[in-house]
C-alpha cells in the first residue's frame, strides 16, 4: 500500500500537518472531569447517579456515544438531559478547564523526531486560538517544534460541532498559504481529519490515540493506521 501513494522526490521538502487534540494532546481527562461535574450539578444527593469509571466514559466517547446515551447510562432522568448537555457545551471547552490536557505520551518525541529529520511541521486544529494558545502557555516545549506561523487554528467565535463540514475548509484555507513544492501527510484521529485530507488529495494516517475507535474511522477509509504520532511519523519516514 505504501506504493500506492505519490510520493515527492527526496529533493522535496516533507511538509507534517497533524491534528492537535487526539493526536498530540490528550484531552480525555478534561472531557472526564467536566462529566462528573456536570452531575453533581444536576442531581440531588437523594438520587441514584451512576458514575461512569473513565474508561467506560471515554470507550463511549470514542464510539461516538450520543451525550443523551451518555447522561441515561448515569442514572439521569429525561428532564435533566437538556441541563446535562447544556453544561457540557458550556464548560467543556473553558479556558480554566484547559489544565486536565496532557500531552499523548511520544507525541513531543515525535514531533523532535519529524523536526530532527527536517520536516516542516504544523498544527491544523479546529480548536479555537485561545485554546491552543493555552496549551502552548501550559507546555511551553511545543513551541520549539511547532512554530506560531504554523498554527492553524478556528476563530475563538466559530461555531462548535460541525467539523466534517469546517475541517476540510479550514484545511484548503491553509494550503492556500504555504509553497506547494512539498510531499505533504495528514496525521488526526477524527473522520474529519479523513475527510479533509480527502478532499486535498494528501494521504492521511488515522492515530488511535484519540477520541474514536478504529470501526468508527475505518468507515472514512484513511490511508493508514497508526497507534499514535510516534508510529506515524515512523510510518512516513519508511515511506520516503
Amino acid at each position: 500500500m505504501l506504493g500506492d501513494v505519490n510520493l515527492c522526490e527526496r529533493s522535496c521538502l516533507m511538509r507534517l500537518i497533524s491534528d492537535f487534540d487526539g493526536v498530540i494532546a490528550d484531552l480525555s481527562e478534561r472531557y472526564y472531569q467536566v462529566y462528573r461535574w456536570s452531575l453533581t450539578q444536576i442531581a440531588p444527593d437523594d438520587q441514584a447517579i451512576t458514575v461512569l469509571s473513565k474508561d467506560e466514559f471515554w470507550q463511549l466517547k470514542r464510539q461516538q456515544t450520543p451525550r443523551e446515551i451518555i447522561g441515561q447510562k448515569s442514572g439521569l432522568t429525561d428532564k435533566q438531559i437538556p441541563q446535562f448537555i447544556e453544561l457540557r457545551n458550556d464548560n467543556a471547552h473553558n479556558l480554566a478547564n484547559m489544565v486536565h490536557d496532557r500531552l499523548i505520551d511520544g507525541s513531543l518525541e515525535a514531533l523532535q523526531m519529524a523536526k530532527d529529520l527536517g520536516w516542516e511541521i504544523m498544527t491544523v486544529t479546529m480548536r479555537r486560538t485561545s485554546e491552543l494558545a493555552e496549551m502552548f502557555k501550559l507546555y511551553p516545549e511545543l513551541g520549539q517544534v511547532i512554530p506560531g506561523d504554523r498554527r492553524f487554528t478556528m476563530p475563538d467565535a466559530a461555531e462548535r460541532d460541525r467539523d466534517l463540514e469546517l475541517k476540510p475548509l479550514l484545511l484548503a484555507e491553509t494550503l492556500i498559504t504555504l509553497p506547494q513544492d512539498s510531499q505533504t501527510w495528514m496525521v488526526g484521529d477524527t473522520e474529519a481529519d479523513i475527510r479533509a485530507a480527502q478532499s486535498q488529495n494528501i494521504p492521511v494516517i488515522s492515530v488511535l490515540s484519540g477520541i474514536r475507535d478504529r470501526q468508527i474511522l475505518e468507515e472514512y477509509k484513511p490511508d493508514f493506521f497508526a497507534d499514535n504520532l510516534l508510529a506515524a511519523v515512523k510510518l512516513i519516514q519508511s515511506a520516503q
